[in-house]
């Protein structure tokens, strides 16, 4: 799969459309980030091709969005998406434009969401283009619609979120209208797919900053509408907060979700990665972080074999430093959990893979056992038995069968 195109391949697709006669010129994101001298993670062109003659002109193109005048340029294993300048018809759903006519980059421009956002660059005159005062208010450090705030939200009520995601990562401010218009339109939200809400949360949350992302959505009032019941109760949301507090600082997007949801109960859980369109894998990891995330109470009291059922997980990373975060939220003090994890892991003999069981059910069925509640019983105990070492071999294991066959039919 081709990635996104550095710099010096977004000036090569740039070049040869202009070299065919056409307007092209950097747009967007990689303007604003370059204007701040941020890392550019993707860099945009903005032309008056139409995607049918950018088709013409490349080798490898995907017309991905061709009605709304997108193609990617495939070159040299990078990917450059090429949007033709376009003005935006009506919006009939706070979603998408119903259609689009194809215009000048002024109109262009006013037609994006946020200032910052609304600016281009021609790479070859070392010029930026700025219709909208997006200069202005990177200088003063400030998130504001192009136009009306309720124009450029009910346009897109995904906007919404950005505007929070833009002003915790660049660490601006709202501007008070753009702010009162967030408030205004907050319940909205819900009407945007769930998938486009957990691509914005994903990259708010991947960062050392989510706390603050999440009580900005608080604030203004779309956190109880993105999170449902954990907004709404003000005891879990404190906790919650605490917790990401405490991991965010790590830059694990399933750790600070694991942080964040931890007290929410399993259904409700998976009835949010349903609705994100998250994959089962992190639906999965996070259940079981949030059935799991107490059981640092019982850590010295636990036996071995359920430790080791936890320390075998492919989530136990996460988990520890949860339970380390639980503790010292709890008690004022982490150091003694950790310690604690440590002493039990020295007990549990080549490493933390879970062993492979000594007996199965063939074994029971050639012992005359069907297949059942009962047989299932026994491997478990017999399963628990060898992870606490009380057997280590598998001669061992069958004896014990054997024994408790015949103690049953006794």
């Amino acid at each position: 799969m081709a990635e996104a195109a550095g710099k010096s391949t977004a000036l090569w697709v740039l070049r040869r459309l202009r070299q065919a006669g056409h307007q092209a010129l950097f747009a967007g994101g990689c303007v604003r980030d370059m204007l701040l001298d941020r890392r550019v993670s993707d860099y945009d062109v903005a032309t008056d091709a139409s995607p049918s003659q950018v088709n013409a002109l490349f080798r490898r193109v995907l017309l991905v969005g061709e009605k709304f005048g997108v193609a990617m340029v495939i070159h040299h294993g990078q990917m450059v998406e090429v949007a033709t300048f376009r003005s935006d018809l009506s919006y009939s759903d706070g979603r998408r434009p119903d259609g689009v006519k194809f215009t000048s980059p002024r109109e262009d421009a006013l037609r994006r969401d946020f200032t910052i956002n609304g600016m281009f660059y021609d790479p070859v005159a070392r010029e930026v283009i700025d219709y909208v005062g997006g200069r202005d208010d990177l200088a003063a450090g400030v998130i504001r619609t192009i136009g009306k705030p309720d124009e450029r939200f009910a346009e897109d009520y995904l906007r919404l979120i950005r505007a929070v995601r833009f002003a915790v990562r660049l660490g601006f401010v709202i501007a008070p209208a753009t702010a009162a218009a967030v408030a205004k339109h907050a319940p909205k939200i819900s009407a945007i797919s769930g998938e486009r809400i957990f691509d914005e949360l994903s990259k708010m949350l991947s960062l050392p900053s989510a706390p603050e992302a999440l009580r900005k959505l608080a604030e203004l009032g779309l956190a109880r509408h993105v999170l449902g019941e954990l907004a709404g109760d003000d005891g879990l949301w404190s906790a919650a907060l605490g917790r990401v507090d405490a991991v965010a600082k790590r830059k694990d997007l399933a750790l600070t979700l694991g942080a964040l949801l931890a007290e929410l109960p399993a259904r409700a859980v998976a009835s949010k990665i349903r609705r994100w369109g998250a994959s089962n894998d992190l639906r999965n990891s996070l259940v079981w972080l949030g059935e799991n995330i107490q059981q640092w109470r019982e850590l010295k009291i636990m036996s071995l074999a359920s430790f080791r059922k936890l320390a075998g997980h492919a989530e136990f990373p996460r988990l520890r430093s949860l339970w380390r975060v639980e503790a010292q939220l709890a008690l004022g003090r982490g150091d003694s959990i950790s310690r604690q994890v440590t002493r039990r892991l020295k007990e549990i003999p080549d490493g933390l893979a879970l062993p492979d069981p000594l007996l199965t059910g063939a074994d029971l069925i050639d012992m005359g056992l069907k297949p059942g509640p009962a047989m299932g019983k026994m491997l478990a105990g017999a399963y628990d038995a060898q992870l606490n070492l009380e057997i280590q071999t598998r001669k061992d294991a069958l004896a014990k069968a054997k024994k408790l066959l015949a103690e049953r039919d006794g």
